[in-house]
């Protein structure tokens, strides 16, 4: 059996003042490791030790005071829990109409430096979308391109694909194409004659080997563009929550699992099939507001996107859950 001396502990402690010293003079007083090397004439590794045992001993405690550490650490949590590469959380504004615009403020630096000459961005719709290309600061990319994921209304709107697939393409001054086809087809065989056409088979052919594709989720209350516009009727609405549909992804309802629910809407909806979107090299998700959680918990746990744009308080809500194995 080992016996500590009067002596030990007297080391030990005047080892735990040295530490405490050290630490003092380097996070209160700014002072360098050599300089506080050369007051105690000490070298700077067993300064660097000092730190180190400090940190690893609760001696010293880091806080980041800052609104954006609660982002940061959503951040880490949501890349862990669902594979993803990148996440950005952004605060949740008090005032939930304006949710729209912080996504916008969230993802806008991430497209400008992301872009390149001779890429092609693949876009999806929507007023989160529409305020990314607000929000986006434009640089000179020629022979970049833009393309639409699905179809679009029959009026002009800046929240229509189209209008934002011709956005983005002003703002770096290269091209785009969009579907000449509406969201969903009148109806089945409708659908299969417009799949079947020359342009829109070359923008869906575009679209699959596309290096960025910037998507957003739709949900299925009162707040969906979707329903908002006409495009997905109160009836529509009300199937598809009985089909077991938590939300949409670039027009095909899904449930709260990922998987596409049996209703007429997916077998008439003019858009890239998920599956294609897996293809693609980056595709990026952004969207937020709490009633989208369980729309975009579904997106994430199938594994259709790489990187992802959220606020706050919804990202609280996906990690709240464990994705299912």
């Amino acid at each position: 059996m080992q016996t500590r001396s009067l002596d030990d502990d007297v080391a030990t402690s005047s080892d735990e003042q040295l530490n405490i010293r050290i630490a003092w003079y380097y996070y209160i007083t700014d002072m360098t490791q050599q300089q506080i090397a050369d007051r105690f004439g000490i070298t700077r590794v067993r300064v660097n030790k000092a730190l180190a045992t400090s940190r690893e001993t609760g001696v010293v405690q880091i806080r980041i005071n800052s609104k954006l550490a609660s982002c940061i650490k959503l951040e880490y949590e949501l890349e862990q829990l669902y594979g993803l590469s990148r996440v950005t959380v952004v605060p949740t504004p008090e005032d939930d109409r304006f949710i729209f615009r912080v996504l916008g403020v969230g993802v806008a630096p991430y497209i400008h430096d992301q872009v390149f000459d001779g890429c092609t961005l693949a876009v999806g719709w929507g007023r989160t979308l529409r305020q990314a290309v607000r929000e986006t600061r434009g640089r000179s990319l020629p022979n970049m391109t833009v393309l639409s994921l699905l179809g679009g209304l029959h009026y002009g709107s800046a929240n229509n694909t189209a209008e934002i697939a011709s956005s983005f393409a002003s703002l770096f001054g290269g091209s785009y194409y969009y579907l000449a086809a509406p969201v969903y087809a009148s109806s089945d065989e409708y659908r299969d004659m417009i799949l079947a056409e020359a342009s829109v088979q070359d923008v869906l052919g575009k679209a699959r080997t596309a290096d960025i594709a910037l998507v957003t989720v739709g949900d299925l209350t009162k707040r969906s563009l979707m329903i908002e516009l006409g495009l997905v009727s109160p009836e529509d609405a009300k199937t598809l929550k009985a089909a077991g549909a938590v939300g949409d992804l670039l027009g095909h309802y899904l449930n709260k699992d990922g998987e596409e629910v049996d209703h007429p809407l997916n077998r008439r909806v003019i858009a890239l099939d998920l599956e294609d979107l897996k293809r693609v090299r980056k595709v990026v998700l952004v969207s937020g507001g709490p009633y989208k959680a369980d729309i975009i918990r579904a997106v994430l746990l199938r594994n259709f996107v790489h990187e992802l744009v959220i606020d706050e308080a919804t990202a609280e809500r996906l990690v709240s859950r464990q994705p299912r194995k």
